[in-house]
C-alpha cells in the first residue's frame, strides 16, 4: 500500500470519530445519468458538440467513449424528490432541442448496454485517466459471452450506467446504509436491467452489461468485497485502502477505481453513498422508481433494524440474476423478494410523508415478470432482417420516444 493512502486512511478514521454525533440532512438525493449517442445507421457519434451545447445550462461532461455523455443533477432534499423528475425531464427535452439545433441526426441512447454492431470500434475519451485505464484494461484477456469475444477495452465505451447518491445523517447511519443497499442489488438488478441487445445482437443474460463490466476489470463481481458487514465507516476506509492501486495515486481514486456496486464517498464535507449497480434507465419516471425504492426500503430497514442476510447469499443471488432474471434460482424466490422489498420500501415512504409516486411502474414489472430489456429484446426480434444496422436504428427511435414522452416500459 502507498503510504499516502495509508496516511489519507488514517486522517479519515479520525474525522469519522470526530463526527460520528452530527445530524446531516438525511436521504439528499443526486444522480448521475450516462447516455451515448448513434446516429440514423447506428454508429457512433462524437459526443462534444451536445456537451457544448448543454453546457451553459446542464452539468454535462464526457464519459469513457467519445459517443458518450454524463449528466448529473442537482442534489435535492427528500421532501423535493418529485423535483427530480422535473430536472431529467428539462434535460431530456434540452437535449433533444440541441440535437436538432446543431443538424444531427443522433439519436440519444438511454440503454445500459449500447445495440450499435458498431460500438467496439468506438474511440476512448482523450483524457489522461481514460488513457491510463485503456492501456490497464488493454492487457485482459477478451470478455467472452454467448460464444462471442469482446475486447476489454471497449466494453467501457460500450456501456452506460445511472449512479444515484444518497447522504447519510453520520458515518455510522452511512455505513447502515450501504449495509441495506447490499440487501437490494439483486432485486434492483432483476427489476432494472435494460441492455441484453449490445453490439448488434441480443445475448442471453438478463443483464449482460454487469457480467462485462466484472470481467472488463479483472474482478469476479463487482459486490463489494467485503469479509464481513460494516460496523461503521471506518471499516469501509479500511476496505478501500487493503486494494492494490492500479492507476490511484490516493484514497479518492482508489474509491473510485474500479465499479462496485455501491461506494461510500468522503471527498465532500457529507457523508454519502453511491450505487452503482443500476443500468440508466429508459425513461425518467423509470429512474425516479428506481429512487424511491431505495429511499423508501432504507428508511424502514434501518428504523426497524431488518435482519441483514448473509453476504454470501447475496452474492449468489447477484451472479444468478445477472444470469437468469425472474427465472434465477437461489435458496429464495428472488422475484418473491423483490416484491416483499417493494411493499417494505412503500411503506417506508409512507412513514417519511413522501407520495408514492413512481413505485407502481417497478410493481408493474413483477406483476409481469418483465423489464426493458426484454422489452428491447422483443423489439430486436421483430425488427432483424439481417440488417443490424436497420434494426438497431428501429429500436432506438422506439426507446427514444418512449424517453422524450416519460413513459415507463413496464
Amino acid at each position: 500500500m502507498l503510504k499516502s493512502i495509508q496516511k489519507q486512511a488514517e486522517e479519515l478514521k479520525a474525522r469519522a470519530r470526530q463526527r460520528a454525533g452530527r445530524h446531516d440532512e438525511q436521504f439528499r438525493i443526486g444522480a448521475e445519468i450516462e447516455v451515448c449517442l448513434l446516429d440514423g445507421r447506428a454508429r457512433p457519434v462524437d459526443a462534444a458538440p451536445v456537451i457544448e451545447a448543454l453546457s451553459a445550462k446542464h452539468q454535462v461532461d464526457h464519459e469513457y467513449g467519445q459517443s458518450q455523455l454524463e449528466f448529473r443533477t442537482d442534489p435535492v432534499s427528500m421532501g423535493e424528490i418529485e423535483s427530480l423528475n422535473l430536472q431529467f425531464e428539462d434535460f431530456v427535452g434540452d437535449l433533444d432541442r440541441a440535437l436538432n439545433k446543431i443538424d444531427s441526426d443522433a439519436v440519444p441512447v438511454f440503454l445500459g448496454a449500447n445495440p450499435s454492431p458498431h460500438i467496439l470500434k468506438g474511440s476512448v475519451t482523450d483524457k489522461p485517466r481514460y488513457r491510463r485505464l485503456e492501456r490497464w484494461q488493454s492487457r485482459m484477456p477478451d470478455i467472452e459471452i454467448d460464444g462471442h469475444k469482446f475486447p476489454a477495452p471497449q466494453v467501457a465505451t460500450a456501456i452506460q450506467g445511472f449512479h444515484m447518491h444518497l447522504q447519510g445523517r453520520d458515518p455510522g447511519y452511512t455505513a447502515q446504509m450501504f449495509n441495506h443497499i447490499l440487501n437490494l442489488i439483486p432485486s434492483i438488478i432483476l427489476l432494472g436491467a435494460n441492455s441484453r441487445l449490445f453490439a448488434g445482437r441480443v445475448l442471453s443474460l438478463h443483464e449482460p452489461r454487469i457480467f462485462m463490466y466484472d470481467q472488463s476489470e479483472r474482478q469476479n463481481s463487482g459486490f463489494p468485497g467485503i469479509p464481513r458487514y460494516l460496523a461503521g465507516a471506518e471499516d469501509y476506509i479500511d476496505y478501500i485502502a487493503s486494494r492494490k492501486p492500479v492507476i490511484a495515486k490516493d484514497y479518492f481514486g482508489l474509491v473510485k477505481e474500479r465499479h462496485d456496486d455501491a461506494r461510500i464517498r468522503m471527498n465532500t464535507g457529507f457523508y454519502r453513498v453511491e450505487t452503482r449497480v443500476m443500468s440508466v434507465q429508459p425513461t425518467p419516471r423509470t429512474m425516479m422508481a428506481m429512487i424511491e425504492f431505495f429511499i423508501g426500503y432504507l428508511n424502514s430497514a434501518i428504523h426497524e433494524g431488518r435482519e441483514l442476510r448473509p453476504l454470501a447469499a447475496l452474492r449468489e443471488e447477484r451472479q444468478s440474476v445477472v444470469r437468469s432474471g425472474f427465472g434465477a434460482k437461489s435458496h429464495f424466490s428472488v422475484t418473491d423478494t423483490a416484491k416483499s422489498q417493494l411493499a417494505f420500501a412503500r411503506k417506508g415512504l409512507q412513514d417519511l410523508g413522501v407520495k408514492a409516486g413512481f413505485l407502481g411502474v417497478l410493481e408493474s414489472r413483477i406483476e409481469n415478470r418483465t423489464t426493458a430489456g426484454e422489452h428491447v429484446a422483443r423489439l430486436w426480434q421483430s425488427a432483424y432482417g439481417g440488417d443490424a444496422e436497420k434494426a438497431v436504428a428501429e429500436v432506438i427511435a422506439d426507446v427514444w420516444e418512449k424517453t422524450r414522452h416519460n413513459k415507463p416500459i413496464t
